[in-house]
C-alpha cells in the first residue's frame, strides 16, 4: 500500500511539472495570485503575532498565565493553563498561528504530547479578520453573515474541544515552578532581550515563508484541477449527495475548491446565484475544515515534534459538520437578506490599510485573554470561599 501511494505521489508530481510546461501562463497567473494573497493578506496579519507570541513565551508571560488559568482550562478541556494562550491567539489571529503556538508550548515543555493534540483539536481556527472582513464584507456584502460564520466556527471549535477532553490519558502532567514572576524566568533563560528578539524574528520569518510556499503551491494546484476538468469530474460524482441536501450542482466545483483552499473556495461560493443562507452554511463548513492547504501548513509546523496529525484531522472533520449545523440553525433563527454594500473583496487586507490588519485581532485577543483571567480568578475566589 505504501509503495502504491508513493508511486501515485511521484506520478502526480511529474504531471504537475509537465503541466507547468504546457500551461505556463495559467500557472504564472495562479502563482501571482497566491503570492499577492500571502504578501498582502497573510504575512501582515500573522507575522506580528508570530514575533509577539514567541517573545511572550521567552519572557515568561505564558508560564505565568499557565499557573493562573489552570483552574479554568483543566476542568473544561483537560489541558494545562498555558493552553489558554494558544486558545486566545488561535481564536483571534487565524490559521495556522494556533498550531505554531501549540508547537512552541510543546517545545518549551509547557504541555505534554497528548495535551498538545487536545489543544490542536480546538485552538487552530480561522481569525475574525478573514471571516468578518474578507468573507462577509468583502465577498458576500453581508456583515450579518460574518457574525453567523464566526459564531458557528467558534462554537464548533469549543464543542470539539469539550469532546476531545476525553482523548487519551496524559502519561504525565506538566508541573509549573512556584517562581512565576516574569523576571525570574528571564534570568533563568540567560539571554538578553536583543538575542530573544533576533531569535523570535528568525523563527517567525521561517514560519511565514513556509506558509507562503503552501499558499502559492495550492493556488497553482487548484488552477490545474480546473484546467484538466478534474473538479467537474468530482462534481458529477458528488452530485447525488448534494441533491439529497437540496444543493444545486453548480455549487460543487466551488465547494471542492474550498476543501482545497478556503480563500479561493469562499470567493467562488460567494459569487454563485444561490440563496445567501446556503452560502453561509457552505462557507462556514469549509472554513472550519481549513482546507488541504492549511492542513499542509499544520503538518509543516508540527513536523519536528511528536504531535500527531491524525487527531487534528479528526477534529477538523468534526468541526466541518458542526459548523455547518450551527450556521444552518442560526440562519433559520436569524434570516439573512442580500446587502447592497459595494466594498471590494479583501478591502481590509490591502497594503493601503495596514493598521486594519491588526486592530480587530489585537482587540479580540486582549479581550479574550482578560475574560479568561477574570473567569479564572472568579473560580479561584469561589473555591476559597468553599
Amino acid at each position: 500500500m505504501k509503495k502504491a501511494l508513493y508511486n501515485i505521489l511521484i506520478s502526480l508530481i511529474i504531471l504537475m511539472v509537465i503541466s507547468l510546461v504546457i500551461f505556463p501562463k495559467e500557472a504564472l497567473e495562479a502563482a501571482k495570485g497566491g503570492i499577492n494573497l500571502w504578501l498582502f493578506t497573510i504575512a501582515p496579519s500573522l507575522f506580528p503575532f508570530f514575533i509577539g507570541s514567541e517573545l511572550l513565551l521567552q519572557l515568561g508571560v505564558v508560564h505565568f498565565l499557565g499557573n493562573l488559568l489552570e483552574p479554568f482550562m483543566r476542568p473544561l478541556f483537560n489541558v494545562p493553563g498555558s493552553g489558554s494562550f494558544a486558545m486566545a491567539i488561535g481564536y483571534t489571529s487565524g490559521y495556522p498561528v494556533g498550531a505554531q503556538i501549540i508547537t512552541r508550548l510543546w517545545e518549551e515543555k509547557l504541555c505534554t504530547t497528548e495535551e498538545a493534540e487536545r489543544l490542536m483539536a480546538f485552538c487552530n481556527n480561522s481569525g475574525p479578520l478573514f471571516m468578518l472582513g474578507a468573507v462577509a464584507i468583502g465577498m458576500m456584502n453581508s456583515p450579518k453573515a460574518g457574525y453567523i460564520i464566526m459564531a458557528s466556527n467558534y462554537l464548533a471549535a469549543i464543542t470539539t474541544g469539550l469532546l476531545f477532553r476525553f482523548y487519551k490519558k496524559s502519561t504525565r502532567k506538566v508541573t509549573y515552578s512556584k517562581k512565576t514572576g516574569f523576571y525570574s524566568i528571564v534570568v533563568q533563560n540567560k539571554k538578553n532581550f536583543s538575542i530573544l528578539l533576533s531569535e523570535a524574528v528568525t523563527k517567525s520569518v521561517n514560519t511565514i515563508l513556509l506558509i507562503g510556499g503552501y499558499v502559492v503551491f495550492f493556488s497553482v494546484v487548484i488552477e490545474f484541477l480546473k484546467l484538466y476538468n478534474i473538479l467537474s469530474l468530482f462534481s458529477s460524482i458528488f452530485k447525488p449527495f448534494f441533491s439529497l441536501l437540496g444543493i444545486e450542482e453548480i455549487v460543487i466545483p466551488s465547494f471542492l475548491s474550498g476543501i482545497l483552499e478556503i480563500t479561493v473556495g469562499s470567493s467562488m461560493i460567494s459569487q454563485l446565484p444561490i440563496p445567501i443562507s446556503q452560502k453561509v452554511v457552505l462557507i462556514s463548513s469549509i472554513i472550519a475544515w481549513g482546507g488541504i492547504s492549511i492542513h499542509g501548513q499544520v503538518l509543516g509546523v508540527i513536523s519536528k515534534t511528536k504531535i500527531g496529525y491524525f487527531p487534528y484531522f479528526i477534529a477538523k472533520s468534526i468541526q466541518f459538520f458542526l459548523a455547518g449545523a450551527y450556521s444552518y440553525l442560526m440562519t433559520i433563527l436569524t434570516p439573512l437578506e442580500e446587502q447592497a454594500l459595494t466594498l471590494p473583496a479583501f478591502n481590509m487586507y490591502s497594503s493601503k490599510n495596514p493598521l486594519n490588519l491588526l486592530q480587530l485581532s489585537s482587540f479580540l485577543f486582549i479581550a479574550t485573554l482578560l475574560f479568561l483571567i477574570f473567569l479564572s480568578l472568579t473560580l479561584a475566589f469561589c473555591s476559597k470561599k468553599r
